[in-house]
């Protein structure tokens, strides 16, 4: 029995839960991770100290180790965003941490991540230090205008905002933002160093939330070339992300423990979809496709016949849109543009062939593509997939989709059928539908709000979980077979983003 320790980005179910949950039926693999006393909560940072120390107990007889820097080394992901400066990391010892590991048990793996700090484009305080809340969406364009001079100039507009914006954004709080990325940025840049001193064997360094100017674009200008220098591009992965990363590098653990080769052979819903730059990222689907899976562990097959598995990608339109606008703002370039009859039939003679086919629905930002569902669903296919994802970003998608076919790809037929049921409710039903129903009908009624549902959050899950079953009744009428669901529905952060999302089957 193989023992990898994980330690997650934070504690939301999508990162914590949900993966650990790909080993529950596993025979070959365990997987441990620390106790949620040591995680933290949103804002409040985890036990840094106590963490560590758990780590390194549980790593004496480990095999490998996942693990987020964010987590090690500021207490979670929204730590690392607000730490005042007397907090921040040290990075002296951090990678005396590290090194440790490696000493008291020199065959560990180490498989780690490390975010480029996000820049989100509008104003909220929710995820990022307070002035954000007032100032967010003027932080976001002034760091793109500024990016954008330094790399091509601006033209008069451009610069005349630019002058404006500085005058609008205190110069205290552009400072403290500035600073703060300069720290993660040197932390970024040590992990690297880590990397060709051979104490982390593998580094993912996603993008959350990037774009193609910005302060987020300059942090991969110093990034990048500091990777090619020390020609580690085979041992350092840099794509759009944040979520899936301990999804990948898990699975990648799973692969260096198995050994041999694993490839994957992605068909696109359409050739003008995939190469369409996603919402919230900053390169063409495709390329995103490429980085995931080398990141992963497996290769690019040249052919579904030489492939180990088939990732079916489905791709926007000319442009993409969020799900939840699918069916009242519909865009109809997602019909003229691609063909989702085609798609389904090559899905189908594919599992017909015998070949095992995981789909990772990237129509829409923040949910999944109705229509392929009740499509898949017509024929039969959902069940027989090896995996399935069309959760909040592409690459959100892209990373859980391959990392829950590899892991799960000895599973049982009804293991895997739990799992992509599950990411349907929450994917499909949740993101794409109900969310916004309840958020814009039904929370303010009661005072509540996205961002907040005060003590009412069982009596919202009650109502979440209602609307949902309905959903997975009506357009699930061949895959339920029958059955009728119950899902039970909880708010880690007490907010709507984001569910812990299980059910229970009656018969009926």
């Amino acid at each position: 029995m193989s023992k990898i320790v994980y330690i997650p980005l934070d504690e939301r179910p999508c990162n914590l839960a949900y993966p650990l949950r790909l080993f529950t039926q596993l025979d070959d693999v365990t997987v441990v991770a620390p106790p949620a006393a040591l995680l933290g909560h949103k804002k409040l940072p985890a036990n840094v100290s106590a963490l560590r120390d758990f780590l390194k107990a549980e790593s004496v007889d480990a095999d490998a180790v996942v693990y987020s820097t964010e987590m090690l080394a500021y207490g979670g992901l929204l730590p690392s965003r607000i730490y005042p400066e007397a907090d921040k990391p040290d990075i002296a010892d951090y990678e005396a941490f590290l090194k440790g590991l490696k000493t008291t048990n020199p065959a560990l793996k180490l498989y780690g991540s490390n975010l480029i700090m996000r820049t989100p484009r509008y104003s909220s305080g929710d995820e990022e230090p307070a002035y954000y809340e007032d100032y967010g969406a003027e932080i976001f364009r002034y760091g793109w205008l500024i990016d954008k001079e330094n790399r091509e100039g601006l033209d008069d507009a451009e610069r005349a905002e630019e002058r404006q914006l500085s005058r609008t954004v205190p110069a205290e709080d552009i400072a403290d933002y500035e600073q703060r990325r300069e720290n993660n940025l040197k932390v970024n840049l040590a992990n690297i160093d880590l990397v060709q001193a051979g104490v982390i064997d593998y580094l993912a360094i996603p993008q959350d939330d990037s774009a193609p100017y910005g302060y987020t674009a300059h942090d991969q200008a110093a990034v990048y070339p500091l990777i090619k220098k020390t020609r580690l591009q085979a041992r350092i992965g840099t794509y759009p992300g944040a979520d899936e990363a301990g999804y990948t590098l898990l699975a990648r653990a799973v692969q260096g423990l198995t050994g041999g080769s694993f490839s994957i052979y992605p068909l696109y819903a359409s050739e003008i979809g995939k190469t369409q730059i996603p919402l919230y990222e900053d390169r063409p689907l495709c390329e995103s496709v490429k980085s995931h899976i080398l990141s992963a562990g497996a290769q690019v097959a040249l052919s579904p016949d030489s492939a180990d598995l088939i990732l079916a990608v489905n791709t926007p339109g000319k442009q993409m849109i969020e799900a939840r606008d699918q069916r009242t703002h519909a865009d109809v370039t997602y019909d003229t543009y691609r063909n989702l009859r085609a798609f389904v039939s090559q899905i189908g003679g594919l599992l017909d062939a015998g070949k095992a086919v995981a789909v990772a629905d990237s129509a829409y930002a923040n949910g999944a593509d109705l229509e392929l569902i009740e499509m898949l669903d017509t024929q039969g296919l959902l069940p027989k997939l090896a995996a399935y994802r069309g959760w909040n970003t592409n690459c959100n998608t892209l990373g859980s989709t391959i990392s829950a076919a590899m892991i799960q790809r000895n599973a049982k037929p009804a293991v895997r059928w739990h799992e992509i049921l599950t990411a349907l409710l929450d994917d499909a039903f949740y993101q794409s539908v109900v969310r916004g129903e309840v958020t814009d009908n039904w929370l303010p009624r009661f005072g509540l709000n996205y961002f907040d549902l005060k003590d009412q959050a069982d009596a919202v899950g009650a109502e979440v979980a209602k609307q949902i079953e309905a959903l997975a009744t009506t357009t699930l009428q061949h895959s339920l077979a029958g059955a009728k669901l119950q899902p039970q529905i909880s708010f880690p952060w007490n907010r709507m983003f984001e569910i812990n999302c299980a059910y229970t089957t009656l018969e009926v």
